[in-house]
C-alpha cells in the first residue's frame, strides 16, 4: 500500500509462475493514450494510485531481506517476536513472525512457505486478533479479492465500491504502454476485483504480486501517483465478467 520509495530495483518475477494463469498478454508498445474511448470517472489525475502485493512467508526468514518493506507502520513491529494465527472457527493455522502477520493483515493475502495461499477474514477472538483462511490454490493462485473474486497480477485493482462497481473493467491511460516486470507491455486495462478498509473515495490500489515488483514499477511509472480511470471502454471489454 505504500508509494513512498524512490530507489531503483530489479524486477521480481520469481513468484509469478502459476500453471494456466496468464500474467499479461504480450502487446506492442504504443505509448500512453489520453484520448482513449470510454468515460473518465474524474478530471485528469483525479484518483490516487497505490499498490499492493502478497505477503510471502519466505521473505520474513531474514528480517533484512530486500523483499520486505522497511517503512511505514511495519517499523513499529518487533523483528524477533512470533504470533499464532487461527481460523475463524478457532483452529490453529500457523506460528509466524509478527512482522509477517502484520503484513498479511495489511495486504489481505499471502503465501506460506509450504505453498498455501491464505486470506484474512476479519477480526478474530483468537491468537493475533485477525483470523485467516486457506484458499484453494487452483481457484485463487494469487489470493482472493472482494467476495470470491480471484486476484489477477497487474489486472486486479482495489476500489471503493460506492464509486466503482466490483467487476467493472477500467481503462487507465497512465498504464497504457507500461513495461511490466516480465517484459510484457500493459494495455491500460484493469478490473475492479477488490476493496479494502483503506480504499475510500478516489483511491485505487494496483495488485502487483510482490514487493520487488512494486519497487520495479515505481521507476517505470516515473513518479506517477495520480491516475485518470475510464469506464465503458470497449478495448477493456475482454475483462468483463461473462
Amino acid at each position: 500500500m505504500l508509494l513512498a520509495l524512490t530507489a531503483s530495483a530489479r524486477a521480481d518475477d520469481s513468484k509469478l509462475a502459476k500453471d494456466d494463469t496468464p500474467i499479461q498478454a504480450k502487446a506492442a508498445p504504443r505509448g500512453k493514450n489520453k484520448l482513449c474511448c470510454g468515460y473518465p470517472l474524474v478530471d485528469d489525475y483525479g484518483f490516487a494510485l497505490r499498490m499492493y502485493w502478497l505477503a510471502f512467508e519466505s521473505d520474513y526468514d531474514d528480517p533484512q531481506t530486500p523483499n520486505v518493506p522497511k517503512t511505514g507502520g511495519i517499523r513499529k513491529v518487533p523483528k524477533a517476536t512470533w504470533v499464532e494465527l487461527y481460523t475463524p472457527h478457532g483452529y490453529y493455522f500457523s506460528r509466524v513472525p509478527e512482522r509477517l502477520a502484520w503484513s498479511l493483515r495489511l495486504e489481505g493475502s499471502g503465501m506460506m512457505k509450504d505453498g498455501r495461499i491464505v486470506n484474512t477474514t476479519g477480526p478474530c477472538p483468537f491468537g493475533y486478533g485477525t483470523c485467516f483462511e486457506q484458499l484453494d490454490v487452483r481457484e485463487h493462485p494469487f489470493g482472493r479479492g472482494a467476495g470470491w473474486r480471484r486476484l489477477v497480477p497487474f489486472k486486479s485493482v482495489a476500489v471503493d465500491p460506492r464509486l466503482v462497481r466490483i467487476g467493472e473493467p477500467i481503462y487507465i491511460p497512465e498504464f497504457d504502454g507500461l513495461v511490466l516486470p516480465d517484459g510484457s507491455i500493459h494495455d491500460g486495462c484493469v478490473r475492479a476485483d477488490d476493496t479494502g478498509g483503506g480504499i475510500k473515495k478516489r483511491k485505487m490500489d494496483f495488485f502487483v504480486v510482490t514487493y520487488g515488483n512494486f519497487r520495479f514499477l515505481l521507476d517505470e511509472l516515473e513518479g506517477v501517483t495520480w491516475i485518470t480511470p475510464h469506464v465503458n471502454a470497449p478495448r477493456c471489454d475482454y475483462l468483463r465478467d461473462p
